[in-house]
């Protein structure tokens, strides 16, 4: 008589069966496992570096989010930004505050020494192309830009000293498994990149 083989594949399969009737079997674990993709899709919300950048931009623009429409709203008050200023600065933004920065583990030395490095060239950026940016002698507004863009650095720096934002990412993807409400591919597919 043939039995059937037992290959990791089938045990996989076999436990997410399981659990998928479990679930389908209790409306508090529907709730439950509602719960935790929310909470998943928060966090990875949050931590997106596109709009941490889009955010950056806005307020370099000095605008302002209006907190009942959630749409970014001009200040006549501001004097217009240089187009230029906001590429140079939102191309660098771009290579820092990016997915591998948010899910680094740093140390507070490597955050203090990167945010050394940010300053100084933030500080000559502005000073080299002052008339390149219409900044001549606006000091208050270099600070103003400086501070937004060293303030969005630190935060993130700070979110990935000793890898405590991957953690908290990745028990997050522990506790819901997977984060979308596709078909769940079995271990030999979840595992296929490998190769």
């Amino acid at each position: 008589m043939n039995k059937p083989r037992i290959t990791e594949e089938y045990v996989a399969e076999t436990q997410l069966n399981q659990s998928q009737q479990q679930i389908d079997n209790d409306p508090n674990a529907v709730y439950a496992d509602n719960m935790k993709s929310e909470r998943a899709a928060n966090l990875l919300d949050q931590i997106n570096p596109d709009n941490l950048l889009t955010d950056i931009e806005h307020r370099i623009r000095g605008e302002k989010k209006n907190v009942y429409t959630q749409k970014w709203e001009s200040n006549e008050n501001h004097k217009a930004v240089s187009e230029k200023l906001l590429s140079n600065f939102m191309s660098f933004l771009g290579s820092v505050l990016n997915q591998n920065t948010s899910m680094s583990n740093f140390s507070s030395d490597e955050i203090n020494n990167m945010m050394e490095i940010i300053i100084r060239y933030i500080g000559k950026e502005m000073t080299v192309n002052d008339e390149l940016y219409d900044l001549v002698e606006d000091y208050t507004e270099m600070d103003r830009i400086a501070i937004i863009i060293c303030t969005a650095c630190f935060s993130t720096f700070k979110q990935a000293m000793n890898g405590s934002l991957s953690r908290r990412v990745f028990g997050t993807m522990k506790l819901h498994g997977d984060l979308n409400d596709d078909a769940k591919p079995n271990f030999k597919e979840a595992l296929a990149f490998w190769k």
